[in-house]
């Protein structure tokens, strides 16, 4: 019987830990969790600041366009440009669609906003509308 509980300890105290091949291989695969973990991170910081761009882009858009929209009618041609915040610029055209006289007078608006992206390249989108010449009670 003293045989029988001496084995056990004797061969628990035989272990002497990790060897070396089994720390470098723990390392390297926590180094290429680690890798793809900062990898996930800078993507998304890429996303975020793409996105809050676009969305002070949308934003300035559609307050200009709306600007534009009930402004009173001009067929155009005009043009003209802004830049509302910093890196943000608007450009528009107001030019007239077909040979419709007055007051059946058709226009189509086109505003284009760029803007920095977050890599350092430029962005934009554009809007588009027709506007209809507002004969009588409108």
């Amino acid at each position: 019987m003293g045989a029988e509980l001496g084995a056990p300890m004797t061969a628990w105290r035989d272990e002497r830990g990790m060897t070396l091949i089994e720390v470098l291989i723990a390392i390297t695969i926590l180094v290429v969790g680690i890798l793809a973990l900062m990898n996930s991170v800078t993507a998304g910081y890429l996303s975020v600041v793409f996105s809050g761009g676009q969305s002070t882009a949308t934003e300035v858009g559609r307050q200009l366009f709306e600007q534009l929209r009930n402004q009173p009618f001009n067929a155009g041609p005009a043009t003209g440009s802004d830049s509302p915040a910093p890196g943000v610029t608007r450009s528009w055209t107001i030019a007239t669609v077909g040979a419709t006289p007055s007051p059946n007078g058709l226009a189509r608006i086109t505003l284009t906003v760029t803007w920095p992206s977050g890599s350092g390249a430029t962005q934009s989108t554009t809007f588009e509308t027709l506007r209809a010449q507002c004969a009588g009670n409108c």
